[in-house]
C-alpha cells in the first residue's frame, strides 16, 4: 500500500519542502504533516511519514489510494488499533533471549523462577501473549467480516493478505482459543515460541500492513474534521481549483485558479502582503496533496497528474558557500531549468524572482527568465512579481494568464481583500506602509 517501491515518484526537492512547510522544524511549528498526522500508533505516523516523503505520479496507484482513504471515511470504519496494545505487542516481539525451541523443562524451570523471584521480563513476554492473542483474534474476525463486499482493491487486498496469513500458518492456533481459560505452562512457551521465533517475520508484516492502515485512517480522520474534498484526476495537463484555501491558515480567503495547455503560466501582481505568496503556497500544498492521493482544502480540483514540483518561496542565502541571495535565486532558476529539460511536466512556482539584486538587473533577468519559461509546453508555472514593468512587456503573450489581489486604501490604511482577480495591478504600497509606521520620523529624530 505504500509506495515505497514504486518507481513513479513525484519529484520534489527539499526547496520545496521547505516552501511549504510539509514538514516541521525548528522554524515551522505548524506543518502539512501534522495537520493530516491522528495515527493511532507510533508505527502508523512512521508510514504516514514515509508516505509524505513518496507523493506518486502513477495516476492508478493515486487513484486506488483516494479510493481507499474514501472508502474509510465514508463508512466510517473503526479499524481496530489500539495504541496501547500495538506499543506493548512490539515491546514483547523486540525483547532479546528469543525461544528457539519447546521445552517442557525450561517452560516449568522459568515459570517456577518467576514464582520466587518475578522479573519484569517474564512478565512482559506473559502479557506480550496474551496481547498478541487478543489482538490477532479480534483483527481476524475484522477482516474476514463482509470480505468482498464493495472494498477498494487496495484495502481488500491488504484484508485477504492478513486473513491469509493468520489462516494458514501457526497464527490460525489462535482463531477461536478461548481467552477466559487460562493458558497452561507449556501452552505459553508454545506460544511464546511462534510468536517470537517460528511465525516472528509474518506477525511483523501483519502489524506493518496495520500501520499502513492505521496512516490512510488517520488522513479520513483529517477529511472528517476539516472538511476537505478529494481531487478528480484527469488525462490532460490541466489544474482548475475552486474554493481554494490554505489548510494552516484560520479563516483563510478561498479563491479560484484554473490553469491548462492553453495558458500554463499564471503572472500574479499585487503589492507587499495583498497575499501572493500565501497563495503560491496553498496551491502548491493542494498540488502535493493531490500526488499523494490525499485531500485538499477546496470546494473542488480537477487536476492531471505530474512529474513533479518545485518552488522558490523563501530562497536563503548560502552563506557557507559564500553565495550571495542573487547568486543562490541564480542557481536555483538553473536547477529548475535543468529540470524541466531532463523530465519535463512539472509545475513550477516562483514567487518574487531576483528580489536580491537591483531594479535593473531583476527587471531584464525576470523579463527574459519567464519569457523562456513561458514558451515551454507540458508544465505549469506560477510566477509572482511585484514589478509592474515586466509585466506590462507580457501582456500580449498568449499562454499567459494574469491575476492580482485587490487592496483598498481607507484613509491611509490599506485593506487586504486576499481575493485573487482577473487581469493587472498598479497598486504600490511599500511607502504608504513606511508612512503609516513613521519610519522617517524616527529616523530624523537622530538628525
Amino acid at each position: 500500500m505504500s509506495n515505497a517501491n514504486n518507481d513513479m515518484h513525484f519529484l520534489v526537492d527539499s526547496q520545496t519542502f521547505a516552501d511549504l512547510e510539509i514538514f516541521e522544524s525548528k522554524e515551522v511549528k505548524k506543518s502539512v504533516f501534522k495537520l493530516f498526522n491522528r495515527a493511532s500508533s507510533h508505527g502508523g505516523k512512521e508510514e504516514l511519514l514515509a508516505m509524505f516523503h513518496s507523493p506518486m505520479s502513477d495516476i492508478k496507484k493515486i487513484k486506488e489510494r483516494q479510493e481507499l482513504i474514501r472508502y474509510i471515511y465514508r463508512e466510517n470504519l473503526s479499524i481496530p488499533i489500539d495504541p496501547f496494545l500495538f506499543d506493548f505487542i512490539e515491546t514483547y516481539l523486540f525483547l532479546s533471549n528469543k525461544p528457539v525451541y519447546v521445552s517442557r523443562i525450561n517452560a516449568w524451570h522459568k515459570a517456577l523462577k518467576y514464582r520466587l523471584q518475578p522479573t519484569n521480563e517474564y512478565y512482559l513476554i506473559q502479557r506480550g501473549i496474551d496481547c498478541v492473542i487478543e489482538y490477532l483474534q479480534e483483527l481476524y474476525s475484522f477482516v474476514t467480516e463482509n470480505s468482498g463486499q464493495d472494498r477498494p482493491f487496495l484495502l481488500e487486498q491488504q484484508f485477504n493478505i492478513i486473513a491469509d496469513s493468520i489462516r494458514n500458518s501457526e497464527l490460525s492456533r489462535t482463531i477461536g482459543l478461548n481467552t477466559k481459560k487460562k493458558l497452561n505452562v507449556m501452552d505459553r512457551e508454545r506460544f511464546d515460541y511462534i510468536f517470537r521465533f517460528y511465525e516472528y517475520d509474518r506477525l511483523k508484516n501483519i502489524l506493518q500492513m496495520m500501520y499502513q492502515i492505521d496512516a490512510f485512517q488517520s488522513v479520513a480522520n483529517t477529511v472528517s474534521e476539516l472538511g476537505l474534498v478529494f481531487p478528480e484526476l484527469l488525462d490532460t495537463k490541466e489544474i482548475a481549483i475552486t474554493g481554494l484555501c490554505h489548510p494552516l491558515v484560520k479563516n483563510a480567503v478561498a479563491n479560484d485558479v484554473m490553469l491548462n495547455e492553453d495558458g500554463n503560466m499564471l503572472f500574479l501582481t499585487g503589492a507587499n502582503m495583498s497575499g501572493k505568496s500565501t497563495f503560491l503556497k496553498a496551491f502548491g500544498v493542494a498540488v502535493y496533496l493531490a500526488h499523494m492521493g490525499f485531500p485538499v482544502a477546496a470546494a473542488s480540483m480537477r487536476t492531471g497528474v505530474f512529474n513533479g514540483l518545485f518552488s522558490t518561496i523563501n530562497l536563503e542565502d548560502n552563506l557557507n558557500k559564500g553565495y550571495s541571495h542573487f547568486y543562490s535565486e541564480v542557481l536555483r532558476v538553473k536547477e529548475v531549468a535543468e529540470e524541466i529539460n531532463r523530465t519535463g511536466n512539472l509545475i513550477v512556482i516562483f514567487d518574487e524572482l531576483f528580489r536580491g539584486t537591483n531594479v535593473k538587473d531583476a527587471y531584464d533577468a525576470s523579463l527574459a527568465i519567464i519569457s523562456s519559461f513561458a514558451k515551454v509546453p507540458g508544465s505549469v508555472f506560477l510566477v509572482s512579481t511585484h514589478m509592474m514593468e515586466v509585466a506590462d512587456q507580457l501582456r500580449s503573450t498568449a499562454n499567459i494568464r494574469f491575476g492580482y489581489f485587490k487592496t483598498a486604501i481607507e484613509g491611509k490604511t490599506p485593506i487586504y481583500s486576499y481575493c485573487l482577480r482577473e487581469g493587472l495591478t498598479e497598486e504600490r504600497l511599500g511607502m504608504l506602509i513606511i508612512e503609516n509606521e513613521k519610519i522617517i520620523e524616527i529616523i530624523e529624530k537622530k538628525v
